[in-house]
């Protein structure tokens, strides 16, 4: 039984990636993927800076540093989400002409 098709599926070498191909009619996420997005990056800043401001504010006895940890969080996440959401994607015109 020999056929001169080739094989539907391909074979990574590294099986950590899907070399199958989306079937997704909208390449851009959902609004609320973003959303989801948008929070995780507050709140991952917010605790990671936090966390380390606690860390150095229990250290030095000064808890205003903890403050500042939080308020540095925040700012590095708005300005992560600004860098990854504050554009807009081109779209295409499929009725060029009209």
């Amino acid at each position: 039984m020999s056929t001169d098709r080739p094989m539907a599926a391909r074979v990574s070498l590294d099986m950590g990636t899907n070399s199958m191909t989306r079937t997704s009619t909208s390449s851009t996420p959902s609004s609320s993927d973003d959303a989801w997005g948008v929070l995780s990056y507050v709140l991952a800043g917010m605790l990671f800076y936090g966390g380390i401001g606690w860390l150095l504010a229990s250290h030095f006895h000064q808890m205003w540093i903890f403050v500042v940890g939080m308020v540095v969080g925040l700012a590095a996440s708005v300005y992560l989400i600004v860098k990854r959401y504050g554009t807009v994607p081109e779209q295409n015109n499929d009725r060029e002409g009209q």
